[in-house]
Parts: structure tokens; C-alpha cells; sequence
């Protein structure tokens, strides 16, 4: 049974189980019999049923049922787990892939995100959301920011470009924790699935665990994506590690699934975060599997890697007429391409590493793997050519798992084993392997090559390996069924190579910028890092720069040009970046918005002459004619769309586009973007205008009304701020109506709204209405806003009513006056007495 069900029961509880059975019939026959009481449902499940109200009594009659095999916990309710906070799509090499190779955007795939809905109308999957029956709830952010990471196509802004930019996707609802009917996957074309949540720590191979093995077999092209959970710092209370800190706290039973890949997180400096949950499972099988950059958990790393399996399957795709490749091949194309994490080699925490999408592009472009089947004791065997520019090579072997029994000790059904050995020499390799003895210390043991009878996943790897042939076996060791398909993927790490910036990456001009190198084998070697403009002399950046630190924060210039970057090693290794560009970011704003005609403008930047606009098209940024200016002017027939951004052109390419805008949403209408008076009840009339540009301005004028019909008060020729104060010393007691006349150079005239100011010179009073309904409310304005007293005198000289109140609109109740004329006099706090009369009718 679930280990969450193995201790005691108190009497007040009351358990809902699933039950797995042999004979569903006979099963029914004897829960009617034996607990009659007892209420049972159908699942999804076949041979599994729901039952209800089980006493702890119950459940021990329950568990001696010879027809049950496997007693599991009831639905769950699965929880986010992490909000987005920072995407970095260079870490993992997500924007090499797309500044490389920009034909590979995960295009005609589709990429479903189990959980609650995202926000379909988000400006990144414009044109790409595939409608589905709405889940319950509205659109999280969760969701939202997870499908961004997978799909984003980058409209907002280049924050919002996902891994699989141009892939459609769609949502799924988490509140089964199931699989999806494998009919609506197949039907939605669904290729890859993220899973970002969890529903608390559950370590033990489940029927959800045993579900989702199954689909893989009936769907071998879908690869279900978890993210292993930020629980990294608990200690699980049940099954073979209980007790055990930070170490096996998967955070959900369908995690420790065989078929799919679990991810963990890496944060910020390139380390494995702490709260990122880790292996073993309760077999000792190593999960996660890999680890992505997620800065706020393993939510956001998950959502990474299956944009970049989307990315993998389209690679695949082109070479095979539109063939998906097996999931087997995607993730042991991502875990072969993953550089170490962590502790040295595999483990329970990084698992084979943190994933490289460029190399993992590589690869599946390069044909490096094989796809074949074995049948019990039969081997297969690969040979492999080793260059001299390798540092470490690498062999990995996946394949996908017959579901096993949720009560067996061990869940591995089909067993393979994997061999590396050199022509030359005749020496053999086995692969990698921890111990999974439940204790802290031995699980941080280091990997040792060995013979892995636990996992389905399997990899050698070989430091500095001599130039030459090789030979990769594989063999079929202990197989229930006739054949076992496999994926066998393999390559080499370089002894140095630049992660970021790479040919045609983007920097920041004049902002902090992480450069990233990849140095297997590095040691206590430093490195000199330099930069220089394309062509010009190198500059250092920084001496004895820890070589295996592998990265290095620069500020990079406050001016547009392309540039190189340079690494020297103090053990001689010499390697420059391939041509980048420093971009600056502009900023875009609205000029004006008229009736018929939009301008919109932007900061001249340094080193740069040429402008790339874009405007949103169907699904994407869409390029306009370029332009030389930093203002672009455009009638609204002409381009219908009201979503516009910006971009520098840098040598012959357009660099970071801007945040993209809305021109309607920018509070800009015609020049004016904001008029008001800094009071409305003042002693000093006082106005302030903004206009969003003084661009072929040739006048401003402030215009009061005057017996009904506005006068200039104030004109302001050809302005040359944005920003205007205007005085109006000749402003008549009470309400003064203003408003802004701005004349164009050619003659076109705006106006803005109407603003109402009421002048109260220090003796002024004024009282509304007046004459006023008995038990009405009076409005008394004068120029002291303080406390002050208010009196109503009679005409017999005698107080009738008083009151004290502040501001400079005072409102006062006539209730309990008598109809007739009264003399409302208000007293300051300097003792200054002004007087009205008042009819109260």
C-alpha cells in the first residue's frame, strides 16, 4: 500500500482509498459481502476503483482481500509551486539555440501545460492558443509565466520569448493528476507536457506513477516533463527513506514515474538550489534526471526543458519527413548533453546535469544516436570515433519501461545493460551509478562505475579519452517481454567552449551582463577575460578570473557596436567568442495619437543611425521599412494593429526590440497627455501641462472662459519642454474654466479637456446654492482650508446653529432650520471673521 497509509488510523478518521484488483467482479462480489457498508466508484483506471467512508476497521479487512494487489491514497489537491521571476534563456543555451539556429522555434509542435488555465489573450501566444474545454478557475500567473517559458513568442517583450517560441500550446487542468485521456493528447497532437506543481512529498511508485508509464508506451512520442518540486530542504516521513534530510522529497508519487523526466533547479550563480527537491526514489532510482535554471524553483527549470524538447523534436522532425522521434531519444539526448552540477559526476541532487540546449540541438542535427531493440541476452553494439579535441566523452542509454507493479520493491521491469570499450586497448567501462543505502552520508557517496539493476536510464563517461575507435554495447539482461526498444545517444565536451555570448548574441549596452564558459576539466587554472569592439585592439576585462568559476558579471559599454569577447587560460587555452552585439534598449513612447495619425519616437542612441520598428501581426513582431529618424509617423489606415516596438539596427541586424507598447493604453491623445490644476480650490490658480511632444509644435495656448465664450491667457510659441506651468494672476472669484489650445505647424488645431479651478482671494467667500431648501446641504468655499467654526445668526441677532469643520469645500447641513434669511459667519483659527447671508427657503 501507499506508505502514507501504512500507519495507524484513529477512529474519528474516515479513509477514501483507491484499490488495484486482479478480478474487478469477484472484488465487488466480496467488498459487498465482507463491508457492505462500503460505497464504490469507477476511475479512469482500469481494474482501480474508489472507495468511500472506510472506517480504520475497514481498512485492515481491506488489506487482507486476496483480489487486492495495491491499496493507494485518494485524489490529491495539487498546488503551484513557484511564480516566475527572472527568466535567463542563456544559462542553458535556449538563446544560442535561437540566435543559431533561428529556424528551430519548435514550429507546427504542440505543447500542452497541466495545470490551471494561462491566460490566453496574453499578447506572447497571440495566434497560437489551441482552444480546449475551459478549466475550472480563472488564468493564474502560474500557469501563465510557465507557458510563457515553454512558448512565449516574445510580442511584450524579448522577456516574453519562450524556448519554443513559434510551438502552439494549450492548457491542460491539473486537478486530475492522472494522465490526460491518451485519445485527447493524440487528438490535440500533443507532443510534450509540462507538469509544474506538486501535492506535497510522496516518494513511492503509485498507480498514478504506473499510469503514466503505461501512456508512454501507447504514445512512445510524448515525453511528460515534471518538475521534481521545491522541497529540497524537507525530510519525507514515510517509505524507505523516511527521515532521512533533504534527501527524497519528490514532491508528488507520478514524479518517481519511470518514462518521464523530472528537472530541479539551478539558481542564479549555477549552483543546485537548495529547495530544489532531490532523489533517490523509493527504489534508489536517480531523479531528477536534469537540472535548468528556475530562480524561483523547479517550476520554471521544468518549463524550460520542455520548450527545448519541442526544440529537439522539430530537429528531428526535418530529417525524418515529419516523423516524431521516440520520447526515449529527446531525453536521452537532453541528459547526454547535460553538463555537471553539483557534485562531481551523477547524483541525487543534480542528477546527469544541468541541460545544454545547443548541445543537445547538436546532436539529434548531427544524427549522434541510434535507436534500436533487443531481445533477452541479445547485444547490440555501436561504434563511436573519439577526436583529440575531446575532454570527456559520453554515453547515454534510455528506454522506456513496461509499467511496474505499484507493490514491488523495485519498479524496473526490463533491465538493459550498458558498456563502453576501447578497439585499441581492449578496456571496458561500465556506467555510473550511487549508492541508495538510506543514509545522508552514503548517499553523497561519489558515483562509481557499475551494474545498474534499478534505473531505465544509464551513462558512461570518460575523462580525456584517448583518440580513437570505440564500441558502445548494449544487452538485453532480464526482459519479461520479446523485445525492449531503446535510444542510445553519445558525444563529446570540449575542453573549452563560450556559452554566452555566442555568434549573433545580444548584450546590454551599458548594463551588467553574465558571461558564461563551459571548462570541463578546468582545475585551479585562472583565466585572463578580454573585449574588444569588431576589429579593434582587446581590452581586459578582468585578470585571474577562476577558470572553474565559469562565469563573470560585466558592465558592458554604453554604446551600440558589434564586439567580440576572449578567454586565455593559464594553461595555454586561447578561445574568442564569435562576433555579439551591444544593443541599447530604447525606450518608446507616444508623440501623439490624433484622429487619423500616430507618431511615435524614441531616444537617439550612440553608434547607431538606422531604426528597425515593428508592429504586431498575426502571431508575431512584424518588421516595418527601417528608418533613419527617431520618430516614425503613420497614418492609422495604413497600419490598423496599435501594438508597436523598436529596435536599433547594430551592422546589419536589428538589435533588442523594445518593451512593446500599445499607443491607445499611453494616456496620449492629441500632443496632450495631461492638463490639470495643481488645486482646484486655490488662492494662487496654478496649471500644469504635459505634452507627450513638442514635435511639429509651432504653438501653445491657455485659454479661460470668459462670458461663454474662451480666451488666450497665456501662448507659448514653437515650446521646446514637454513640461509647462502657467500662473494666472487675473483669474475672477469663483469657478474659472481653463483649457489647452495646441496649434501644429501646419495648422492643424487640438484642444484638451476642460479643467475648473475656483479662485478664492483671502476675503472670498461663496455659499451653493442660495438661496437653499431647508434641510438641504450648503457648499461654502472659501481660500483657508483649516478648522473653522460656522455660525447661523438670525435676523434677531441670535445663534441658531454651529458647527466646526476643515477643508476648502465645507459642507453644512440647514436640518432644524426655519425657513427665512440667517447670516453665516465662519471664524478662522487666526480669529478672521468672513460673513454671508444665506435664504433658507
Amino acid at each position: 500500500m501507499a506508505p502514507a497509509l501504512a500507519g495507524p488510523h484513529t477512529k474519528a478518521k474516515r479513509l477514501q482509498v483507491r484499490v488495484q484488483v486482479t478480478d474487478q467482479k469477484q472484488f465487488l462480489t466480496w467488498l459487498h459481502a465482507a463491508l457492505p457498508h462500503v460505497r464504490s466508484a469507477v476511475t479512469p483506471l482500469p481494474a482501480v476503483l474508489l472507495l468511500n467512508h472506510l472506517s480504520p476497521p475497514d481498512f485492515s479487512v481491506l488489506t487482507q482481500c486476496s483480489f487486492v494487489t495495491f491499496i493507494d491514497v485518494a485524489h490529491r489537491v495539487p498546488q503551484e509551486e513557484a511564480y516566475l521571476q527572472n527568466a535567463d534563456l542563456t544559462v542553458n543555451r535556449v538563446e544560442a539555440v535561437h540566435v543559431g539556429f533561428p529556424q528551430i522555434t519548435g514550429k507546427g509542435l504542440v505543447v500542452s501545460v497541466k495545470e490551471k488555465p494561462f491566460d490566453a489573450t496574453d499578447l506572447d501566444f497571440k495566434g497560437r492558443v489551441i482552444p480546449t474545454a475551459p478549466a475550472a478557475g480563472a488564468p493564474t500567473p502560474h500557469a501563465t509565466s510557465m507557458a510563457t517559458l515553454v512558448a512565449g513568442g516574445g510580442n511584450t517583450s524579448p522577456g516574453g520569448k519562450g524556448a519554443a517560441w513559434q510551438s502552439h500550446v494549450l492548457s491542460s487542468d491539473f486537478s486530475r493528476l492522472l494522465p490526460d485521456e491518451t485519445s485527447w493528447l493524440k487528438s490535440h497532437q500533443v507532443s510534450v507536457q509540462n507538469h509544474s506543481y506538486g501535492v506535497g512529498v510522496e516518494n513511492y511508485y503509485g498507480l498514478e506513477s504506473q499510469a503514466y508509464d503505461a501512456q508512454t508506451l501507447a504514445l512512445p512520442e510524448l515525453l511528460h516533463v515534471f518538475s521534481s518540486g521545491n522541497a529540497g530542504v524537507q525530510t519525507p516521513a514515510q517509505g524507505p527513506y523516511a527521515g532521512v534530510p533533504k534527501f527524497a522529497n519528490l514532491t508528488g508519487q507520478f514524479k518517481t514515474s519511470k518514462n518521464t523526466l523530472a528537472v530541479g533547479a539551478i539558481d542564479t550563480s549555477g549552483q543546485v538550489s537548495a529547495l530544489s527537491s532531490k532523489g533517490p526514489t523509493f527504489d534508489g532510482r536517480i531523479k531528477p534526471e536534469v537540472v535548468a535554471f528556475g530562480e524561483s524553483g523547479s517550476s520554471e527549470a521544468s518549463a524550460v526543458v520542455s520548450g527545448v524538447a519541442a526544440l529537439l523534436q522539430q530537429v528531428y522532425q526535418e530529417q525524418q519527413n515529419g516523423v516524431l522521434p521516440p520520447a526515449a531519444l529527446v531525453k536521452a539526448a537532453l541528459i547526454n548533453s547535460a553538463k555537471e552540477k553539483g557534485r562531481p559526476g551523477v547524483d541525487y541532487e543534480a542528477g546527469f546535469g544541468s541541460i545544454d540546449a545547443l548541445a543537445a540541438v547538436r546532436t539529434v542535427q548531427a544524427q549522434r544516436y541510434h535507436l534500436g531493440s533487443v531481445a533477452q541476452g541479445e547485444e547490440q553494439v555501436f561504434p563511436i570515433t573519439v577526436p583529440a579535441s575531446a575532454a570527456r566523452l559520453k554515453v547515454t542509454l534510455v528506454w522506456h519501461d513496461l509499467a511496474g507493479d505499484p507493490a514491488a520493491a523495485s519498479s524496473l521491469v526490463n533491465d538493459l545493460d550498458l558498456t563502453l570499450h576501447h578497439q585499441a586497448t581492449g578496456q571496458q567501462w561500465l556506467p555510473w551509478g550511487l549508492s541508495a543505502y538510506p543514509h545522508p552520508d552514503s548517499l553523497r557517496l561519489p558515483a562509481r562505475r557499475q551494474t545498474d539493476r534499478r534505473n531505465n536510464v544509464e551513462q558512461v563517461t570518460l575523462d580525456l579519452p584517448a583518440v580513437g575507435l570505440y564500441h558502445v554495447k548494449v544487452k538485453g539482461h532480464r526482459l519479461r517481454s520479446p523485445l525492449q526498444a531503446f535510444s542510445l545517444v553519445y558525444g563529446v565536451e570540449e575542453k573549452l567552449e563560450w556559452v554566452y555570448p555566442s555568434s549573433g548574441s545580444q548584450l546590454k549596452a551599458g548594463q551588467v551582463n553574465r558571461l558564461r564558459w563551459l571548462a570541463p576539466l578546468a582545475g585551479s587554472q585562472t583565466a585572463k577575460i578580454e573585449f574588444r569592439w569588431a576589429g579593434k585592439a582587446w581590452q581586459v576585462i578582468q585578470e585571474k578570473v577562476p577558470f572553474h568559476q565559469q562565469s563573470l558579471d560585466w558592465r558592458a559599454p554604453d554604446s551600440a557596436g558589434l564586439a567580440q569577447v576572449r578567454i586565455t587560460a593559464s594553461g595555454g587555452e586561447v578561445l574568442s567568442s564569435g562576433i555579439f552585439q551591444v544593443s541599447p534598449v530604447l525606450p518608446l513612447e507616444v508623440g501623439y495619437q490624433c484622429e487619423g495619425e500616430v507618431m511615435l519616437f524614441w531616444p537617439k542612441a550612440k553608434g547607431v543611425a538606422t531604426y528597425q520598428v515593428y508592429q504586431l501581426g498575426a502571431q508575431f513582431l512584424e518588421p516595418l521599412p527601417p528608418v533613419q529618424d527617431t520618430v516614425y509617423l503613420f497614418p492609422k489606415e495604413r497600419h490598423p494593429g496599435v501594438h508597436f516596438a523598436v529596435a536599433p539596427v547594430i551592422g546589419a541586424s536589428p538589435g533588442i526590440k523594445s518593451f512593446t507598447l500599445d499607443y491607445q493604453q499611453q494616456g496620449v491623445d492629441c500632443y496632450i497627455k495631461n492638463f490639470v490644476a495643481r488645486n482646484t480650490v486655490t488662492d494662487s490658480v496654478r496649471l500644469h501641462l504635459e505634452l507627450s511632444t513638442v514635435y511639429g509644435l509651432a504653438g501653445v495656448f491657455l485659454e479661460r472662459l470668459s462670458q461663454g465664450v474662451f480666451q488666450t491667457v497665456q501662448e507659448l510659441s514653437k515650446p521646446a519642454n514637454t513640461q509647462i506651468s502657467w500662473f494666472d494672476l487675473n483669474a475672477t472669484p469663483g469657478p474659472n474654466q481653463y483649457r489647452v489650445k495646441v496649434v501644429t505647424t501646419n495648422q492643424q488645431v487640438f484642444y484638451s479637456a476642460t479643467e475648473t479651478v475656483f479662485y478664492t482671494p483671502k476675503e472670498f467667500i461663496q455659499v451653493f446654492p442660495n438661496p437653499v431648501v431647508a434641510g438641504g446641504e450648503l457648499q461654502v468655499v472659501v481660500a483657508d482650508d483649516a478648522l473653522a467654526q460656522i455660525q447661523f445668526v438670525d435676523h434677531l441677532g441670535r445663534l441658531v446653529k454651529e458647527t466646526k469643520q476643515d477643508g476648502a469645500v465645507k459642507k453644512i447641513t440647514t436640518n432644524g432650520l426655519k425657513a427665512g434669511v440667517y447670516v453665516l459667519k465662519i471664524t478662522s483659527l487666526n480669529e478672521q471673521i468672513k460673513m454671508v447671508r444665506v435664504v433658507v427657503l
